[in-house]
């Protein structure tokens, strides 16, 4: 059964990719902004609507590469770029965990593990025993969708960092709108996955199915719209400030401990980072308004140093004296045990699901797969951090990644494929953002330029 949702993405990605291509990441942004709502129903399970819109695309793109193969010469490409190391990482990564996901829960049947669908805090004492089944097979076929959209980003549609800062801002947005609009919001329509027990509305989740999740996305939105008041931009500063605020407000609501830590750490990652350039480069010429900005900044934090302490650290307590708190660890320091167990293999996605992102690759997917992937982030981070364009989709996928490691298990989120895509592929922006660039004397590449 498909759902209005699933008609309205189908509907937005056929239109766009036949009249204006380039909005075709806009488009799948506002998707990405709402990773737990079903645009597909079958057999009583709910197909997101980001991966919809990638079968969607592939379908599209299928005519296109055909007659590619059959006339090269006469289709225009968008990148007409060759395999890169990107593509060979995530390829390498689909291939491994095809190998691992189909082989591991055979090879160590019975290992007591944490199953995806039980929950941590019920299985604490009484673990499951690990076997093959359907959820390992959809946890692959959404790795490999999400590869898949990896490939075709700047091939068959144009990205940049607008494709992570869409999702963001449709984020924040309906989260601040929720919090007015509460009694009115539309459950029906957004929380519809079959298999998902959703929020009550105590603690603000906005389109999301738990309140961490969204301090997800507001460590995402935080790194992303501060470091877009610092790069060059044609669309000024004031709508990053505007968002920070919202950002601040849903912070606020939403009382997340992984939204807390996470722009605790992001914090301290942004700090360590800018000391070290400065320190790189001497005489960078330093601007006032960041000088006074800084000083402010500090003194504030300084000021208020009390009242954040007691903040953080009720916070940190509550969260350890919870049975959750425990329940998690014990998860996390279970998956390092089935590391070991497993040789360093894993055992397969859809195996086991402890409370951490780190733990839950490392255990799935083994050592292999991690250092995959931790290849492909590295290689994504270093490209973006090297344009100021493209540096707030860097700094959102930090805040994404380090989120995740403190209590997203989720390999298939959405958010980590288009902010790794802002990363890696061609930015293009408009013309009068790039005559901006040159204005401001940034070193950019000819082919951004171009």
């Amino acid at each position: 059964m498909i759902t209005i949702l699933g008609i309205v993405t189908i509907a937005a990605v056929c239109a766009v990719w036949f009249l204006k291509r380039e909005w075709m990441q806009f488009v799948v942004g506002v998707a990405v902004a709402f990773p737990q709502t079903a645009g597909l129903i079958v057999l009583g399970n709910g197909f997101p609507l980001f991966y919809l819109a990638v079968v969607m695309i592939a379908v599209l793109s299928i005519p296109y590469l055909l007659f590619a193969i059959a006339a090269p010469d006469r289709v225009p490409a968008i990148d007409s770029r060759g395999l890169t190391v990107p593509d060979r990482l995530a390829l390498a990564l689909v291939a491994w965990a095809a190998v691992i996901t189909i082989a591991g829960p055979r090879i160590f049947r019975g290992m007591r593990v944490f199953a995806p669908e039980l929950g941590v805090d019920a299985q604490v004492t009484n673990m499951a025993m690990l076997q093959p089944s359907l959820g390992n097979l959809a946890q692959l076929g959404y790795l490999t969708f999400a590869v898949l959209f990896l490939l075709l980003s700047g091939r068959m549609f144009q990205v940049d960092r607008r494709i992570l800062g869409t999702a963001l801002w449709v984020s924040i947005v309906l989260a601040a709108v929720r919090i007015v609009a509460e009694p009115f919001w539309p459950r029906a329509l957004l929380q519809n996955m079959p298999t998902f027990n959703y929020a009550t509305p105590e603690r603000l989740s906005g389109t999301f199915y738990e309140p961490s999740v969204l301090g997800l996305y507001l460590v995402a939105a935080a790194g992303y719209f501060v470091a877009r008041l610092f790069a060059p931009s044609a669309g000024g500063r004031i709508p990053a400030v505007i968002a920070l605020a919202l950002v601040a407000i849903d912070f606020a609501m939403n009382e997340s401990g992984t939204a807390l830590l996470g722009l605790g750490v992001l914090g301290m990652l942004a700090a360590v980072f800018a000391f070290v350039r400065l320190a790189a480069a001497p005489r960078q010429r330093v601007r006032p308004l960041l000088v006074a900005g800084s000083v402010a900044a500090i003194g504030l934090v300084l000021t208020q140093l009390p009242l954040l302490v007691s903040l953080a650290a009720g916070s940190a307590e509550d969260k350890a004296d919870s049975k959750s708190f425990v329940a998690r660890t014990a998860s996390n320091l279970r998956s390092l045990q089935i590391t070991i167990e497993s040789a360093g293999l894993g055992i397969g996605l859809g195996g086991n699901r402890p409370s951490s992102f780190f733990f839950l690759v490392l255990s799935c997917l083994g050592i292999l797969g991690l250092g995959l992937l931790a290849a492909l982030v590295v290689v994504a981070l270093t490209r973006a951090l090297r344009i100021a364009v493209a540096s707030p989709a860097a700094w959102g996928l930090a805040g994404v990644l380090i989120a995740a490691i403190v209590a997203v298990p989720d390999l298939s989120m959405p958010v980590i494929w288009i902010s790794l895509a802002a990363c890696l592929f061609p930015w293009r922006p408009p013309q009068v953002e790039v005559e901006n660039l040159r204005r401001r004397a940034y070193p950019i590449p000819v082919a951004l330029a171009d």
